[in-house]
């Protein structure tokens, strides 16, 4: 899981094709995080707790996605501003744009994925503008997003690290009892 979702860093606009093993690498690595570890806790858990334990299990992976998220948006949020103002705010320069309201507004739309709306802006005069415009912006986001990705190298290295210190051997909380007849 950490090396792919780590992998994805390495995307960018002109590579996404070859960016499929890797995100099939993470998404395997994510499923095989998350499935096992649910199983395993309702194995070793004793039967009258078992719906507890789920429950745990599942607010265990709510708060941590809620805070992985905020973690993560924060930290694209804080690299995507100023990267939409050094790409977009040179291709609205380089077509022309000159007035600082324009650009911080296609900046803004461009942030808010308003694209299509930045067409029919007064500023933007043809086609070839917009397409840079949009062109930079993708470019402003392919630049942002290798930032979440190693964080998230960072969260699952923390995650490698503490499972060296988990109970090697966890025969003493089997038993030959079977909790659910299938």
């Amino acid at each position: 899981m950490t090396a792919g979702c780590g992998g994805l860093a390495a995307a960018r606009v002109d590579n996404i094709q070859s960016v499929y093993g890797i995100l099939f690498v993470a998404g395997l690595g994510v499923g095989g995080i998350v499935v096992p570890a649910s199983t395993v806790t309702t194995y070793i858990c004793p039967s009258d707790l078992i719906a507890t334990m789920t429950s745990l299990t599942i607010a265990v992976r709510i708060v941590g996605g809620a805070v992985g998220y905020a973690v993560y948006f924060n930290v694209f949020a804080n690299k995507l501003i100023p990267a939409l103002k050094t790409f977009v705010g040179e291709a609205c320069f380089k077509a022309g744009i000159s007035n600082p309201q324009d650009i911080g507004q296609i900046i803004g739309m461009t942030a808010e994925s308003l694209v299509n709306e930045i067409r029919h802006l007064p500023a933007v005069k043809d086609e070839a503008t917009w397409q840079s415009i949009v062109t930079a912006g993708q470019i402003a986001y392919a630049d942002a997003y290798p930032w979440v990705y190693y964080c998230s190298i960072a969260f699952g290295g923390v995650a490698i690290l503490a499972s060296w210190f988990l109970v090697e051997d966890i025969s003493e909380f089997v038993g030959d009892e079977v909790v659910v007849i299938i």
